[in-house]
């Protein structure tokens, strides 16, 4: 599988103590992670992004990256190629417009079964499936979360319910298409647009750092990175951060949401115990 790191913060910060120098740093994870490497921020005209197909740890490049990469928003990633070649062009994160993607995780059956391949193809609008370059069912999964977001916006800014939305859609899509048995897909994705950082939990770990009294920083990531106090996003669950640092960390799917709250207002009910 791979790894994955972002972070929000309120001022022009450089990421490079979590990517380089921190303990368990994403260059560290990269030993077990060792396929390329990839990292996103912002700057006046968008996204920028440097990759390496070397192993982070093994590539000073990594290292120069993460030490320019000065900016509101940061997305990085550490690739164990599941599916498609060790190659730039599927190499994460991924970028359209002012959108930043990382995966950690697979489609189930993607590599063995052609119907999968295009099925998931076909979920995707043909304006977005013009824009794919390389092989990973990664980059299928970032094309048609864009897509279900077009479907929501039309030409307005997205806010962090849209961003959840399209992703529980994209997370219900893939796993009709792909899920079969016990083959089930893994699907923990970080996404961004330079205001916001969104992810969703699906299949595997996922960690959030919530920010402190002068620690003005929330990072989600994989795994603990450094000493900071990290908490699991539950499992099937979004996070959203804003501009301002405000969290939400809630259900991914409305029909979760719903059956916690009809729960939660449920009056309680006592059953007395039969005596013996």
């Amino acid at each position: 599988m791979c790894r994955l790191f972002g972070q929000l913060s309120d001022a022009r910060r450089s990421a490079s103590r979590p990517l380089c120098s921190a303990e368990n740093a994403l260059r560290t994870q990269s030993h077990l992670h060792p396929h390329g490497w990839g990292i996103a921020w912002y700057g006046s005209g968008g996204p920028r992004v440097r990759r390496g197909v070397m192993a982070a740890h093994a590539d000073d490049d990594f290292v120069r990256a993460g030490r320019g990469a000065r900016s509101r928003v940061v997305v990085a990633h550490v690739r164990d190629a599941s599916i498609g070649r060790v190659a730039l062009e599927n190499t994460h994160p991924f970028v359209e417009g002012n959108w930043v993607f990382a995966h950690n995780g697979t489609v189930a059956r993607y590599k063995r079964s052609r119907s999968v391949r295009e099925a998931l193809l076909a979920a995707i609008s043909p304006r977005r499936r013009a824009n794919l370059s390389g092989e990973t069912d990664s980059e299928r999964c970032f094309q048609l979360f864009l897509s279900r977001l077009d479907l929501r916006l039309g030409p307005g800014r997205a806010s962090l319910t849209d961003v959840r939305l399209a992703l529980a859609e994209t997370v219900s899509l893939v796993k009709a298409i792909a899920d079969r048995g016990e083959l089930r897909s893994t699907l923990n994705f970080l996404v961004s647009d330079g205001r916001m950082l969104c992810a969703c939990r699906h299949g595997k770990p996922l960690q959030i750092s919530l920010p402190s009294r002068g620690r003005p920083l929330v990072a989600i990531a994989s795994e603990p990175i450094g000493s900071s106090g990290w908490q699991p996003v539950p499992e099937d669950g979004f996070v959203g951060v804003d501009r301002a640092l405000r969290v939400e960390m809630e259900p991914l799917r409305d029909e979760v949401r719903r059956g916690a709250a009809a729960r939660a207002a449920a009056p309680a009910r006592h059953v007395a115990r039969r005596s013996r």
